[in-house]
């Protein structure tokens, strides 16, 4: 039996409920969360663990929060040096270069080695888990499904895979889109993801975008998520100028054509989706859909789906999205959700700090359907992840959450601990060398790069290799 007690925390479980503990425990029994509530409360069930069995964490001036789910990214960290336009998703986006990008974009996985795979999902995987998230949702990385999944198993943190799956662009001079690939080997490939290679990776089969998805391939993913009960995502009502471009290509708008095909169920993850009508809107509330937005990647690619869009009346989840380097973090898309939405409501108690906590938290394991996480309650994985608040932000705060969202950031993370397992203490990993991934990314990048984009890496590589000597976390 292996037995954790962590003590003392300011406790914020991202229940249903709101709770908060300014000193409050947890005792995690074999990876579950056995206990959790004071020291009077949970201190008969400890009483019963013989010492020598039991571990303790000390977290006197530690806030606890649950791992963050990340249940909208993408890996893309072998198109670093490629340097990627993202400028067609500004002022309502550039809808055939948006389209264009993402189909090309489909093969490039592929291209890479199995061993530059591994290395380069090890690292990319690595960052989130250092900046709290312990589950990701794969929405259609650039790299090979296998090789995220066999890097979540080997850093020990969750992860549910899928396929960059494209089927059809939409070329500007044309009317109808333009089929690029076979459906059905796209559909093979996703269902072979299917069965549980372990506790820690699933299958969550997702179309990159409402655009690039034919109606062949639309309705096999309705049926593959049906037959096997899977949730499903798609970038869908994104961005402004989409309507349109739906229109003139497909006849409909996006979230209807997603009804149409039967994917507007309560599986379905809509990323972005600040576009959507009233009737749209009114589709997916009626299913039980989510909505899952990545506020603090807004204002750098130039989307408007928080600001423009509307969706203040749906289920929400927090996300990071993807780009080819570390990008804002889950800290930094729950500031950017609690200050958006209060300064464009006017009203600051439109949502909460702990409402923040929970839709990077509970409300996105709901949308990815992972039961058992989300939460510090009874029961659940014990998923959590802890953060100092014994500086100067946090003096005389009554809601030290707030002032986390307010003046911290991702890289307060301090410890990580995932099915009970401390993976990330005092900001490093206690199973996994933080140089040896990074060295082995530098490798695999400048291979892939120099074989496949025709960039000669070796120079930013080494520049890459100074190493900088490292700071201390306290003084």
């Amino acid at each position: 039996m292996s037995v954790l007690l962590v003590q003392d925390a300011c406790v914020y479980p991202a229940d249903p409920e709101n709770r908060f503990l300014p000193t409050g425990s947890l005792l995690i029994i074999d990876g579950h969360i056995a206990e959790v509530g004071t020291a009077a409360e949970i201190g008969p069930a400890v009483a019963q663990i013989p010492p020598d069995e039991l571990t303790v964490l000390d977290a006197r001036h530690m806030m606890a929060l649950p791992g963050f789910v990340n249940a909208h990214w993408h890996e893309t960290f072998a198109m670093r040096l490629a340097r990627p336009n993202s400028g067609f998703l500004s002022c309502g986006g550039d809808l055939h270069a948006v389209s264009a990008s993402f189909d090309s974009s489909a093969d490039f996985g592929d291209l890479l080695t199995p061993d530059e795979a591994t290395a380069v999902a090890r690292y990319s995987l690595w960052t989130q888990l250092r900046s709290g998230v312990t589950t990701l949702g794969d929405a259609g990385s650039i790299n090979r499904p296998e090789a995220l999944a066999s890097a979540a198993e080997e850093l020990g943190m969750r992860c549910a895979v899928s396929t960059w799956a494209a089927d059809a662009v939409c070329s500007p001079d044309e009317d109808k889109p333009t089929r690029t690939r076979d459906a059905d080997a796209i559909l093979a490939r996703i269902e072979s993801l299917v069965p549980s290679r372990s506790e820690l990776v699933r299958c969550r089969p997702s179309s990159i975008y409402v655009t690039n998805m034919t109606d062949e391939l639309g309705r096999g993913l309705a049926d593959l998520t049906t037959r096997h009960d899977l949730p499903f995502a798609t970038h869908v009502a994104a961005l402004r100028n989409e309507a349109d471009v739906m229109l003139r290509y497909y006849g409909t708008t996006g979230v209807r054509r997603l009804a149409e095909l039967g994917l507007v169920t309560d599986r379905l993850l809509a990323v972005h989706c600040g576009f959507a009508d009233a009737d749209e809107r009114q589709l997916l509330r009626d299913a039980g859909a989510q909505v899952n937005i990545s506020p603090a990647k807004y204002g750098m690619s130039g989307e408007t789906a928080l600001t423009e869009g509307s969706v203040v009346d749906l289920e929400l989840s927090l996300s990071t999205d993807g780009l080819p380097l570390p990008l804002p973090g889950m800290v930094e898309a729950m500031r950017a959700a609690w200050q958006g939405f209060g300064e464009r409501t006017g009203d600051p108690e439109a949502l909460t700090a702990t409402d923040a906590l929970a839709m990077a938290t509970r409300v996105p394991a709901r949308g990815l359907r992972w039961p058992g996480i989300g939460s510090l309650t009874k029961g659940n994985r014990a998923d959590l992840v802890l953060v100092p608040t014994d500086d100067w932000r946090y003096v005389l705060q009554p809601n030290p959450l707030e002032a986390f969202l307010s003046l911290g950031c991702s890289n307060d993370v301090d410890t990580v601990i995932v099915d009970g397992q401390v993976l990330i203490s005092g900001g490093r990993g206690t199973r996994t060398d933080e140089d040896v991934l990074r060295e082995d990314y530098l490798s695999a990048l400048a291979s892939f790069s120099s074989r496949c984009l025709g960039i000669d890496a070796a120079p930013l590589v080494r520049r890459a290799r100074r190493k900088a000597p490292r700071r201390a976390r306290h003084a």
